[in-house]
């Protein structure tokens, strides 16, 4: 038996932060046979990430992480807009007390680097291939094979695997997609800004809302985070020098604000370019990219890495599908056609609030700024649903629910959430009614391969779940994907074996 053979995979994942991790253990749960490499042999310690929103929170539940999140986060009470003495301007969002249809809150923060560990200590406890210390090189397409070739640092040698697929979660500077040649598309906000993470040392007084500071001199933001740790971000001027905003003292001046130096101690610092650019491409031939490898967004909505989650998840069951089924790439063609749209809707809207702070610093009396900037602002940041891929007809449609996301069934016990429903449904395909359904034999059939499972919705979930009632009052049944998208729905026109052949023809199978 050759290396090659040895060395083979059904799946390759380059690169180690939250994207490919999330990818790697849905892949697993999925029993497809996966090798993730990351170049760094520690995790990650620079400010990256502090947000999770309530769909954040149901994706890491089909990964089986929302506990790790759980753990290590503290539900976010709002965010505004201030001048530069804190006085509130613009449009605001309250979100204390509010779980949102995914059965979440709609926004946690939390601390990294206690997540991320989680995390890797759950992926070092799977079934997936962990290298850590080796680097990409470079990949060839041989025989449909991706062949691709990894520098361990430790060892300081070449390896060569091959795979069937391959993702690139390598972050912005993508090595992955610099070698299949995707050129990136500049959104045109680019800004140099320097962000702190500190520990409190006292009793937190400074609340629990995102403050966005619309300061003429210096913009700012202020972000909860999760007790005990906060943090402070600061634009730097084209004029400044950037390492001059990474010493103690000058941190100290731009805090001087919110806390005194002895009431905190600094504990990571990075000065970063805010991106607004986006990948032409998502995939190429058997490649593809997720997260920072295929967007970047400036952090002001806290969507970054849950754009990528997006990415993973939808990425994950269509590869495994794909797989266990001896599939050709039918299906995967569709991963591109619902995540770039999406994506870029993201990239924009995220430095569109950006510009909002730029423009209320700039004018005299905040009602001067023109409504289409307004219109960007917290309480208009709402996520569309998919447009084009798989669904019924290959459109979305507003009648079946088609491209928007399910509700999440909780089970509530003295006003307190008991049961999570994706928790018993797991990440494969189901249907979802409120009677009892049928389908033809062969249909039958196609649905056990697919793993699909079934829910007969009780009366006290619809009635305990308002947002439930919505899409229940017409006895309809759902066929929901599993990244909880809505495939179609039964209607007066539409029964459930029309469905199940459509989804039948999309996905070639």
């Amino acid at each position: 038996m050759c290396i090659r053979d040895r060395n083979h995979f059904d799946v390759i994942i380059v690169g180690l932060g939250p994207s490919g991790s999330i990818a790697a253990l849905l892949l697993e749960t999925y029993g497809i046979k996966v090798l993730a490499i990351e170049k760094e042999k520690e995790i990650y310690n620079l400010p990256r990430a502090v947000t999770i929103s309530d769909q954040g929170f149901r994706m890491s539940q089909l990964a089986g992480i929302d506990h790790i999140y759980e753990e290590n986060s503290t539900v976010l009470g709002g965010a505004r807009f201030t001048d530069k003495d804190l006085n509130t301007i613009g449009n605001a969002i309250e979100l204390d007390g509010l779980i949102s249809p995914n059965g979440w809150p709609p926004s946690s923060l939390f601390h990294q680097p206690y997540t991320d560990q989680a995390i890797r200590e759950k992926l070092n406890n799977s079934k997936v291939e962990v290298l850590l210390e080796h680097e990409f090189k470079n990949l060839n397409h041989i025989d449909n094979q991706n062949v691709i070739k990894v520098f361990n640092l430790k060892e300081q040698k070449e390896v060569e695997f091959t795979c069937r697929y391959l993702i690139g979660s390598d972050g912005g500077s993508s090595l992955v997609r610099k070698e299949l040649n995707i050129q990136q598309i500049d959104l045109e906000y680019n800004r140099d800004w320097v962000v702190v993470d500190v520990k409190l040392m006292n009793e937190n007084t400074l609340g629990n809302q995102v403050i966005q500071v619309c300061d003429r001199e210096r913009l700012s933001t202020f972000v909860p985070s999760h007790l005990p740790f906060r943090r402070w971000e600061f634009i730097i001027h084209e004029h400044e020098d950037k390492n001059t905003f990474l010493d103690e003292k000058k941190i100290q001046e731009l805090i001087s604000k919110w806390l005194k130096p002895e009431e905190y101690r600094i504990i990571r610092k990075a000065v970063y370019q805010f991106h607004s650019v986006i990948a032409k491409n998502f995939q190429k031939d058997n490649c593809f990219l997720v997260g920072d490898a295929a967007h970047q967004a400036p952090p002001f909505m806290g969507e970054g890495m849950m754009s990528g989650y997006r990415d993973a998840v939808n990425l994950a069951w269509k590869i495994a599908v794909t797989i266990k089924n001896e599939l050709n790439n039918k299906l995967l063609k569709s991963y591109e056609e619902e995540r770039i749209a999406h994506s870029k809707f993201v990239v924009e809207n995220s430095a569109g609030i950006g510009e909002l702070m730029e423009a209320y610093a700039q004018a005299s009396d905040p009602e001067e700024v023109p409504r289409e900037l307004v219109a960007k602002g917290y309480g208009s940041f709402v996520l569309p649903n998919l447009s084009n891929g798989l669904f019924f007809g290959g459109k979305a449609n507003e009648t079946m629910h088609s491209g928007e996301i399910f509700p999440q069934p909780l089970q509530y016990h003295n006003s307190k959430i008991v049961k999570r429903m994706d928790h018993i449904l797991g990440s494969k395909f189901c249907l979802v009614s409120e009677s009892k359904f049928c389908v033809s034999e062969e249909n039958k059939r196609f649905l056990e391969l697919l793993g699909c499972k079934s829910l007969i919705l009780k009366k006290e979930y619809i009635e305990e779940n308002s947002w439930l009632n919505f899409f229940m009052e017409q006895g309809k049944t759902y066929l929901i994907r599993p990244d909880r998208y809505i495939f179609g729905s039964t209607t007066s026109n539409v029964t459930l074996n029309e469905l199940i052949d459509d989804l039948k023809i999309r996905i070639n199978l």
